[in-house]
């Protein structure tokens, strides 16, 4: 396992986003989320002995999509597409804005709605920054 790529998850994210089968079948064992972009697995037992793959979810895992719709703010529903429209059409966005007034108001679940377990904001920031870059390249 590789420490650069995985880190701990809570039990409550894996058990809120496997399927029932999955979740059934779960090891007794504390799980990692490995967020390895270009790999199918998104949790890992500490063992190793059990593996979930993407397809074994009921949400698609944003950082290993590649086409829309591509998850940003699994609290708040906000994808890619939306931030990249808004960049397109308005030239700013006030998605980050937005998650974090309701992040301070105490609405979000990411330990049950984010499959690594944390919060969205730095994913939210990233994929600003980028859809800015490029609508700067006029490729937006």
């Amino acid at each position: 396992m590789n420490s650069q790529v995985t880190k701990p998850v809570g039990r409550q994210t894996v058990e809120s986003l496997v399927t029932p089968e999955v979740k059934a079948n779960l090891t007794p064992q504390p799980y990692y989320f490995c967020g390895a972009p270009d790999c199918d697995t998104v949790y890992v037992s500490a063992l190793g002995d059990h593996v979930i793959t993407k397809d074994q979810l009921t949400v698609r895992v944003g950082i290993k999509e590649t086409e829309d719709p591509i998850p940003l703010c699994y609290c708040f529903n906000y994808d890619r597409k939306d931030v990249r429209d808004d960049i397109r059409l308005r030239g700013d966005t006030d998605i980050q804005k937005i998650i974090t007034a309701r992040v301070k108001a105490g609405e979000c679940r990411c330990e049950v709605t984010n499959p690594s377990g944390g919060c969205c904001l730095g994913t939210v920031s990233k994929e600003i920054k980028h859809a800015r870059a490029l609508q700067d390249q006029g490729l937006l």
